[in-house]
């Protein structure tokens, strides 16, 4: 089928034929642009953006420091934001199972299609992918409208709101990361790391039955941490030898280091975080020694049914991770915001529309 001969897409209200998105041109310079508004193409939804996650890889962006800007992956001016929440406007004439007026949210994977990782379903691992606001030319959320393939959607329950479902896409990692364990009831699990990422893990882990252990040398952490519920210490008191499942979820140098001292033999290690740099001093031996498996976890595109399970049931609450709200016409204060060491709560988002 032609897109000629394609039905004509359905729309809810009259779309602008321009809208504003903001862009990045260079380290700490972002500005409001008016750009040509997407018009819906085969397979694809136009979504009005209500919230954009802002996370560390946005920082470093913001800041210039970011290793898709050195590695020359990405360069200035882009649109920015992976992390979004919206809802369905218009509809291509050949999309079923997305509909006009739909409160979604989606992933930033726009995989070839073609390769050996897409025809297995790793379309993470796709050596000719882009992500929409990080790798290649597609543009983020960061904008009043967005146009978005529709198998990249999920529909958002009524329990979950469009505030919570901006932090979707990262905390969809960290179950991941409790799924590729197979934590249980049965296990001891240590997470290092107090952020988005590890707070959303370790009540995951919770959830599950499992014991579970924060560590992380932020006071605020930890004390955001026990607001959940989540029995929580500093890196120094965390025990030798103890733990059955690990999740680092910093990419802090220490704490990955430190990750493989804390399981018993047999243990199963899941380094969630991503460090900068090479980690030296790592204790590589300790992986044999202990006979552990090592799980490296790479976004979370199959999990985000069961995610959005956990966080409509309750089990997995995302409203405290959120620092500030604040509006589109702010975005310096937003990323300045993101940059202050001194935040109680990780998340920083935008508010689109």
């Amino acid at each position: 089928m032609t897109a000629e001969s394609l039905p004509p897409a359905v729309t809810a209200e009259p779309v602008p034929s321009t809208m504003t998105a903001l862009l990045l041109t260079g380290p700490g310079q972002i500005r409001a642009t008016e750009t040509p508004t997407p018009r819906p193409r085969p397979g694809h939804c136009l979504v009005a953006v209500r919230y954009v996650g802002l996370c560390g890889t946005d920082l470093g962006f913001w800041d210039g420091t970011s290793n898709y800007l050195r590695d020359g992956l990405k360069s200035y001016p882009f649109v920015p934001g992976h992390e979004w929440s919206g809802r369905v406007v218009a509809v291509a004439g050949d999309v079923t199972g997305v509909r006009v007026g739909d409160r979604v949210a989606g992933h930033n994977f726009r995989p070839c299609g073609a390769c050996t990782h897409c025809a297995t379903g790793r379309i993470a691992a796709c050596p000719h992918r882009s992500e929409m606001g990080v790798l290649g030319p597609e543009p983020g959320a960061a904008a009043q409208y967005l146009l978005v393939p529709a198998h990249t959607l999920v529909r958002l329950p009524e329990e979950v709101g469009d505030a919570e479902a901006a932090l979707l896409e990262p905390c969809s990692a960290a179950m991941h990361a409790v799924d590729r364990l197979g934590v249980t009831a049965a296990d001891r699990v240590a997470v290092l790391g107090g952020g988005a990422l590890g707070l959303a893990a370790a009540q995951l882990a919770l959830a599950r039955g499992a014991t579970v252990r924060l560590y992380d040398p932020a006071e605020r952490a930890r004390a955001l941490a026990a607001e959940l519920g989540i029995d929580a210490a500093p890196p120094e008191a965390a025990p030798r030898d103890e733990f059955t499942a690990v999740v680092e979820a910093s990419g802090a140098p220490a704490a990955v280091r430190g990750a493989p001292l804390l399981c018993a033999h047999g243990a199963r290690l899941a380094q969630l975080g991503t460090p900068h740099h090479a980690v030296d001093g790592m204790p590589t031996a300790e992986l044999v020694l202990r006979d552990l498996t090592l799980h490296g976890v790479l976004s979370g595109i199959a999990h985000w049914d069961a995610l959005l399970g956990a966080v409509a049931s309750g089990a997995l609450r995302l409203t405290p991770l959120i620092d500030a709200v604040l509006p589109y016409d702010r975005p310096g204060h937003a990323y300045r915001r993101l940059a202050e060491g001194n935040r109680t709560r990780p998340k920083v988002l935008l508010r689109m529309g």
